[in-house]
């Protein structure tokens, strides 16, 4: 892979890819030490997905954003988190969001830990169950498993904590715009079968045009082909492979433009776009498609995916 698609990649991630996997995508990194000293961010589910935590509620005069108020059960769930660091002093909460079926969680180990943290989440999960125990509560409480992020980047921390502070008015959003979060499965868009989730109005949109770039152009060329694509009106399609791709995407986005993303893996039930993507996509002006079967591992970015995807976009934007 040349430096041009590393480039892009990284570009792209720092834009839109930094927030937690979705809680189906219970995996953990390969050849990670987890008992050495790193900063995670946790997810939790529910089992059954049963709102039991707390109550999302709509801003009042002492929260400017939607907040959530948690249930007796939430509380406990919230004093079981704190708790965590007297069993573990090698561990420091950073961070702590309670929502009605899942919580997100920051923990930075400080120092080498006794155990797996697989562990530590154990004993934490068994402290909950012990506490819905007594509330006549059932249990077990959580889903198997968890979903863990480790911290890697320069900055990376701060998105963190924007995110698990934004959760509530994110969820508030998808139950406004409910449509807009739905995924749907076996459409047919541009002569394909798809999975898609967001406006799908924007598939009728009098004029497509779709973002291909090549890993050759020039910044200055690629600067053109926006000023270009920018200046139509359109709605543009991509799967935004290539730097200039993703560069053109980006500045479509911000402008508040319309786009209709090509993805590389399919969209579990739970899928939702990410970053600035969802902003995007409460708004209307975002589409994610995929011509792909949902998997939860990594999916390399082949030759052929990458054909596929064009050809796809190509027959969007021609109306094929």
């Amino acid at each position: 892979m040349d430096d041009k698609r590393n480039e892009g990649r990284k570009l792209w991630s720092q834009n839109h890819s930094d927030v937690p996997a979705t809680p189906s995508m219970k995996r953990r990194m390969v050849s990670h030490d987890y008992q050495g000293k790193a900063i995670y961010l946790i997810t939790l589910c529910v089992e059954g997905r049963v709102p039991c935590l707390g109550t999302l509620c709509s801003p009042d005069e002492d929260h400017t954003q939607p907040w959530v108020a948690p249930t007796p059960l939430g509380t406990k769930v919230k004093a079981e988190w704190e708790g965590i660091p007297r069993y573990y002093p090698q561990i420091r909460i950073l961070a702590l969001t309670l929502m009605p079926d899942h919580i997100h969680g920051i923990l930075f180990v400080t120092d080498v830990l006794p155990v797996h943290l697989g562990k530590v989440i154990n004993g934490f999960k068994a402290g909950c169950n012990r506490a819905a125990q007594e509330l006549g509560q059932a249990v077990p409480l959580w889903e198997k498993g968890y979903t863990d992020g480790v911290l890697r980047g320069k900055g990376q921390l701060n998105r963190w904590m924007a995110y698990l502070a934004d959760n509530p008015r994110r969820l508030w959003i998808k139950r406004n715009q409910h449509d807009y979060f739905k995924v749907s499965h076996l459409l047919t868009v541009g002569g394909a079968t798809v999975s898609a989730v967001g406006n799908h109005q924007l598939l009728h949109h009098p004029s497509i045009m779709q973002v291909y770039c090549s890993r050759r152009m020039s910044q200055e060329e690629i600067a053109r082909e926006g000023d270009r694509l920018l200046a139509q009106g359109a709605v543009l399609v991509s799967p935004a492979i290539s730097l200039g791709e993703k560069t053109i995407i980006n500045r479509a986005l911000e402008a508040g433009v319309p786009v209709i993303l090509i993805t590389n893996n399919g969209l579990g039930e739970m899928a939702k776009p990410g970053g600035k993507l969802f902003d995007a996509c409460a708004a209307g002006k975002l589409l994610f498609v995929s011509p792909f079967e949902h998997r939860n591992d990594y999916q390399p970015l082949t030759a052929e995916c990458c054909r596929e995807m064009n050809a796809l976009a190509r027959s969007i934007a021609n109306r094929q």
